[in-house]
């Protein structure tokens, strides 16, 4: 975070959360990337960190060492929630996979805006 001259805070309350808040620079608002929503918050992601989307169905995840799990294409990917469990009506989750330094994680979105990216 200090090479990109930026801050990180983290506010924490026992029992209800945690807060973290990242603060980085104007000029990194060039940076192409994909929007998602997660409880009506939006977030963004590097598109160059997105290796895909996909959509999962709630009987494809499991549950491997208290860790959330999903097979996709032969290879185990843990699940990462930002937010509230899904509706369990919700048959089928939006996933965005990220790599970072040759790991992949999946993470569980509510709603994928159509057609926007941070052009």
């Amino acid at each position: 975070m200090v090479r990109l001259k930026g801050s990180v805070s983290v506010e924490s309350d026992p029992g209800q959360g945690t807060v973290f808040r990242l603060r980085l620079p104007l000029t990194l608002a060039i940076i192409k990337a994909i929007l998602f929503r997660v409880e009506h918050r939006l977030y963004a992601v590097p598109l160059n960190s997105v290796a895909e989307m996909t959509r999962v169905h709630q009987t494809d995840i499991h549950l491997v060492d208290g860790h959330e799990v999903t097979q996709l294409r032969k290879e185990v990917l843990t699940l990462v929630r930002l937010g509230r469990p899904a509706e369990a009506s919700r048959e089928k989750l939006f996933v965005l996979v990220v790599s970072h330094a040759g790991q992949k994680l999946g993470l569980v979105v509510d709603e994928l805006p159509a057609g926007r990216t941070g052009d």
